[in-house]
């Protein structure tokens, strides 16, 4: 089984491939391996790798490299592609909007989930990927209303049919349950921590 980024950009390519169509924007490229792979799956008009700085942009002469603040100058995009990134910096790159992204945060997915519906997306696919000493969650969004709410939409609606979120469940609660040791109960991050544990153990949200 692979596993860290190679399994990451599997599930990221995973989901992408069904809306990967006309313009195409891999926000924030890196070294450009996922404007690469999407790239190499031939369905694309265009494939855009995005930096805000000239200077963070791959070396490489393979991509169609571009400088802009997100999606800013880019006057219209069919999918984007925001991973390895917050929240709150996924969140705004998403003010303007895509026809379809895949968005990967490495912490803090259930913030990520809930704005992402506040926002007005709804969640079309999930995928876990192993990463570390846990799971790498990749997230399809489309714009629309999330049906999901509180924990369930948290956790993640789409991940409950994944053949490794049994074990994702684990590590999560495993994580809350050490919170609710050591916080005490009636501070907000023990309340909080409560509240994951029972959703957890007996589905209460």
């Amino acid at each position: 089984m692979k596993t860290g980024g190679r399994a990451r950009l599997d599930k990221i390519l995973e989901l992408t491939a069904p809306y990967c169509r006309g313009v195409v924007a891999d926000v924030g490229c890196d070294h450009g391996h996922t404007s690469k792979r999407l790239r190499d799956l031939g369905t694309a008009g265009v494939v855009l790798s995005i930096e805000r700085r000239s200077h963070r942009l791959p070396r490489r002469r393979d991509l169609d490299l571009v400088v802009s603040d997100g999606l800013r100058a880019i006057r219209r995009v069919d999918l984007a592609v925001v991973t390895g990134m917050g929240p709150a910096a996924i969140l705004g790159i998403l003010a303007i909007r895509p026809e379809c992204a895949v968005v990967h945060s490495p912490d803090r997915t259930d913030t990520l989930r809930q704005g992402l519906a506040d926002a007005g997306w709804r969640i079309d696919a999930e995928a876990l990927a192993p990463e570390g000493r846990g799971y790498a969650e990749v997230i399809r969004v489309l714009p629309g209303e999330e049906p999901a709410s509180g924990h369930a939409l948290w956790f993640g609606p789409k991940l409950l049919d994944d053949p490794l979120v049994t074990a994702h469940r684990a590590l999560v609660l495993a994580h809350w349950q050490r919170i609710v040791e050591k916080a005490p109960p009636e501070s907000a991050g023990g309340q909080r921590a409560a509240g994951w544990v029972r959703h957890l153990t007996r589905g209460d949200d």
